[in-house]
């Protein structure tokens, strides 16, 4: 039985959830279409705080705990990964998932195994990779397990929510698709090659290691070869996505770190001597590698140009690495007590999680009344004077005392905003949610925060909207969008999403507009206006059209249009009457179709 989940400030949630069991071998059968939906974004890291048996939301941009949910019995050492729209505290052998809005638990999962999986959060996800035994669980509303038929490398994921795995022992490299149920192998390394995966640029590309080069993944198989320009190990180890447009290389046995640019032009790779230590895992922070020495307990992180950023010591224990899909890099202490959070720039921020309660301060004794003092004694045979009566007040009639009222309930920060999507179009894109849950409090503004490789920006809008739209982006870069809900106790959880701005086809359309009456050289009725209809042009940018004809006597001269903000312009010009003869318009080198006139 999983016990009634309680909030920060200690208030029971009272809602007792019935335990339920499943065991995550079962390996369903079919394939699906992988969905068209836009990914989930999560925001932010959970962890499970051992001691205290609750898990805490960190806000990796402010470093604040800003939500919690208490989870006893959830086992020592458990990992936290969180989807749309509930978290998972995943153990050797047991899940237990709960609610990211309301904060409850509802159920747990056992696994069948003990072991620890690699957890990814990504869009469609989150997912966990056994490894050993060769298999893959996608958590959420609809729990899959997707037998990938052997032991598995490091796996990684591209922000559309595409799962990538290398079998070393038979070389295929294999993609389980957003939404699908089964994998498939569009790509193999060479028979006895060695090597792994990770992400350039949101694409996959395996590294080997045989022959120290780096292939795009494709559709048709592995792509042509660049060489690393380094010695890479059989053992090599592998950031999950690039530094800077860069792949760290790990060679731990030498303890160096070698960062290597495989694009266009590319520059002279760098490599790093490593001090002294055991260095087993390594993640990108975006314009940073972060490193985790095992034998000191430390992490280290590097630029893109290989200089030493911070050496920062973690708790003893055996810390653990996660990348956030807030491209945030979160180190987890054994116990959950102690988070590392790397920013993109490599800079590290340590936040204790949790603690034992502040005890109440004691209010001082009341001051003691100093005694009167002692009278003049009496003479001898005389008795002495009895003490003056003390003027007696009035007391006042007794009052039933009044029940006091409990004080309220304060509230809570919000929870993260349900069913956050992203319509993606001519270099902008409108962001929609729902409600979030306001938690004893009002919720009255909404942040939307969006961040690319082009840039990012963010805005405030009224806690009543659900929707905004961002324009002036980049067509062909992928954003990330991030939105918040805030209440009077402050900012809760995020939830996003990404989108991919897409400057559609242009176009040119042309027809027979309306009938021109009052020009003398126009023959009636066969005398019209050319209807332009554009699509796909530079919102803003202003546009010369020319018409053309095959009679060679014709002249329509010009006309300057601006593009409107969603790529359109529409209007009428260029008068025509010549009958049997074929006219069209051309604009910023672009042809539109040709119509051949008519009588009117």
């Amino acid at each position: 039985m999983v016990e009634p989940v309680r909030w920060r400030r200690r208030v029971p949630l009272w809602c007792t959830v019935t335990a339920l069991a499943a065991v995550l071998g079962v390996a369903l059968s079919g394939a699906t279409k992988p969905g068209t939906e836009v990914g989930f974004l999560q925001s932010g890291h959970w962890v499970f705080n051992s001691v205290l048996q609750v898990v805490f939301h960190l806000d990796g941009a402010s470093g604040t705990l800003d939500a919690q949910a208490a989870m006893p019995g959830a086992e020592p050492g458990s990992q936290v990964v969180q989807g749309e729209t509930g978290g998972y505290v995943v153990g050797g052998n047991r899940i237990v998932e709960f609610g990211k809005s309301d904060l409850e638990a509802k159920k747990s999962i056992a696994t069948g195994t003990d072991e620890r999986p690699v957890a990814l959060e990504v869009a469609g996800g989150p997912y966990l990779v056994y490894r050993q035994a060769g298999r893959i669980v996608r958590l959420g509303d609809r729990l899959t397990t997707v037998p990938a038929g052997g032991g598995l490398g490091e796996p990684v994921v591209t922000t559309a929510g595409s799962l990538w795995v290398h079998q070393p022992a038979g070389g295929s490299i294999c993609e389980l698709a957003r939404d699908a149920d089964r994998l498939a192998c569009p790509a193999g390394a060479p028979g006895g090659h060695t090597g792994g995966l990770t992400v350039v640029a949101d694409r996959p590309v395996f590294v080997d290691t045989t022959t120290d080069t780096a292939h795009p993944i494709g559709a048709d198989g592995l792509g042509p070869g660049t060489a690393l320009g380094v010695d890479a190990p059989p053992d090599a180890r592998f950031a999950a996505t690039d530094v800077a447009g860069r792949i760290a290389v790990l060679d731990p046995p030498r303890r160096r770190v070698h960062l290597v640019d495989t694009g266009p032009g590319r520059a002279a790779p760098v490599s790093v001597d490593l001090p002294a230590g055991d260095y087993a895992e390594l993640a990108s922070a975006g314009e940073a590698v972060v490193l985790l020495d095992r034998a000191k307990n430390s992490v280290l992180t590097y630029d893109s140009r290989g200089a030493l950023k911070q050496n920062v010591p973690m708790p003893p224990g055996e810390p653990r690495l996660a990348k956030g899909e807030d491209s945030r890099v979160y180190v987890d202490s054994h116990d959950g007590g102690h988070v590392l959070v790397v920013g993109n720039d490599g800079e590290v921020r340590p936040v204790p999680v949790g603690g034992p309660p502040t005890p109440a301060a004691q209010p001082p004794p009341p001051p003691r009344q100093p005694e009167p003092p002692p009278g003049p004694s009496p003479k001898p045979g005389q008795s002495p004077k009895p003490p003056p009566a003390k003027t007696q007040r009035q007391q006042p009639e007794s009052v039933p005392a009044q029940p006091q009222q409990a004080p309220a309930n304060p509230a809570g920060p919000p929870g993260a905003p349900p069913g956050v999507k992203a319509t993606a179009g001519n270099a902008a894109i409108t962001v929609s949610w729902g409600a979030a849950a306001p938690n004893g409090g009002a919720v009255r503004e909404y942040h939307v925060s969006w961040s690319s490789s082009a840039g990012g920006g963010s805005r405030t809008v009224a806690g009543g909207t659900r929707s905004t739209a961002l324009s002036g982006l980049s067509n062909g870069t992928t954003y990330k969008i991030t939105v918040t809900a805030e209440n009077v106790a402050g900012r809760g959880p995020g939830a996003g999403a990404t989108g991919t701005p897409v400057a559609p086809e242009r176009s040119i359309t042309l027809s027979r507009g309306s009938l021109v009456t009052s020009i003398d050289d126009c023959s009636i009725p066969e005398c019209a206006y050319l209807r332009v209809v554009a699509k796909g042009f530079a919102p803003g940018q202003s546009y010369t059209f020319v018409p053309h004809a095959t009679a060679t006597s014709y002249q329509g001269g010009s006309a300057t249009k601006t593009a409107k903000a969603d790529g359109s312009i529409t209007f009428e010009a260029f008068h025509f009457d010549q009958i049997d003869e074929t006219v069209w318009v051309t604009a910023d080198g672009l042809k539109s179709n040709p119509i051949v006139w008519t009588k009117g």
